[in-house]
């Protein structure tokens, strides 16, 4: 998870950067920022057709009864998008737009789904208590495990004794 984070936030960012150095002194410092400033433009303005597009479609859905599951992804994978168009630089810029466009979306939303579905098989509580591990599968059974630490027990049924009981009521038969 830190590699994840850490590339997100330092490596990725270097790197923009050093290219934003790279294009400005080759096109010159203020047309690149302007061309950072329309990539920003058309991607803002990408992002909110896409996603006043695909609130209406989730509307239209719940309206008629219908989970919106697809386009609850493609409004995460949008704001996603706008988030990272934010972010002055070319290759934020770049993955912003792929994210707008719908064919590329696509792409990313089965990365997605597949990213669900992985989260969903592993355990979703896990602490530790005094060196005790504890697990909780609230979705599935857990995966199978090999138990070496347990007793079976098997109740049976047992004479009371009639003489024996203290009890002023009926016997129990």
């Amino acid at each position: 998870m830190f590699g994840k984070i850490f590339l997100a936030f330092v490596v990725i960012p270097i790197f923009d950067l050093y290219l934003l150095v790279k294009i400005g002194g080759e096109i010159g410092t203020l047309n690149t920022v302007m061309l950072v400033l329309l990539t920003a433009f058309i991607g803002a303005s990408l992002a909110r057709s896409q996603g006043m597009s695909t609130m209406q479609k989730v509307r239209e859905n719940m309206d008629r009864g219908v989970m919106p599951a697809e386009e609850i992804l493609d409004a995460v994978i949008i704001f996603a998008a706008g988030l990272v168009l934010l972010t002055p630089g070319f290759i934020t810029d770049a993955l912003g737009l792929l994210l707008l466009f719908p064919p590329t979306r696509g792409y990313f939303k089965r990365w997605l789904r597949i990213q669900i579905e992985q989260m969903k098989k592993s355990p979703n509580v896990h602490m530790t208590y005094q060196q005790t591990e504890f697990k909780a599968w609230t979705n599935q059974e857990p995966p199978s495990q090999k138990i070496d630490n347990v007793i079976d027990i098997e109740a049976s049924e047992t004479q009371v004794d009639e003489t024996k009981n203290n009890n002023k009521g009926t016997p129990i038969q």
